[in-house]
């Protein structure tokens, strides 16, 4: 399951990843480093880049000691300052590209033009974007041993009505048979309490004055015998 996510992603996202990172806008720094100032070879700093309609040109400078102009071919060469064109001069000028061709810019104060303060550069248009594939079906373009040869059958939905087998399935119900009734004589019945009560005084005494009585008689026919 984690291979399948990871190819999906490779076929489906990284092609937009790679679509915006051919479209996205460059901001090329004139002269890198050095920014925009006399005694830099702006021939050589542009001979090594591509320049694309969209992309902006940065110039930095020190406000007031430099400027930027946007001139055609006969000025640029001249180092002539035209008077119905007012240059940029803050210091920190974003310039866009929105046609292809060349363009020209120089510095218009004092010598600054003619030192070598002057840039020359081609734009060209855009490469088209790279197009995302399509593909028929998500799983046509995975491996083999990742797409089952079948679908795999999927159980049917269960109405409300049924039943599983358990629930259908009843119980077997046992007869109830009677337990057997025996006939015990009312003299057999306990009492109301299970447990005997203790015999009473009167009860208790009762053998002992037996036996008194039956040596009384023994005493008296002795004593007629006697006589």
């Amino acid at each position: 399951m984690a291979d399948l996510s990871r190819l999906l992603f490779f076929f489906l996202v990284v092609p937009i990843f790679l679509v915006h990172e051919v479209s996205a806008i460059t901001n090329h720094t004139v002269g890198d480093r050095s920014g925009w100032t006399t005694g830099v070879d702006y021939s050589s700093w542009a001979s090594g880049k591509t320049f694309f309609v969209g992309d902006f040109l940065v110039f930095r400078y020190k406000k007031g000691v430099h400027n930027v102009l946007d001139v055609d071919v006969s000025t640029f060469s001249k180092c002539a300052k035209p008077k119905d064109q007012r240059p940029l001069n803050t210091g920190n000028d974003f310039v866009p590209l929105t046609l292809p061709g060349f363009k020209w810019f120089i510095s218009t104060i004092g010598h600054d033009c003619k030192s070598g303060q002057k840039l020359i550069i081609s734009v060209e248009n855009p490469p088209p974007p790279a197009s995302v594939p399509q593909f028929a079906h998500p799983l046509s373009t995975l491996p083999s041993a990742l797409v089952p040869a079948q679908p795999i059958p999927m159980p049917p939905a269960s109405s409300p009505s049924a039943q599983s087998p358990a629930q259908n399935q009843t119980t077997p119900q046992l007869p109830i048979v009677p337990a057997p009734s025996q006939n015990i004589p009312p003299s057999h019945l306990p009492g109301p309490s299970a447990t005997a009560p203790p015999p009473s005084g009167a009860a208790a005494k009762s053998p002992v004055s037996a036996y008194l009585g039956v040596l009384g008689v023994v005493a008296a026919v002795l004593g007629s015998i006697i006589i």
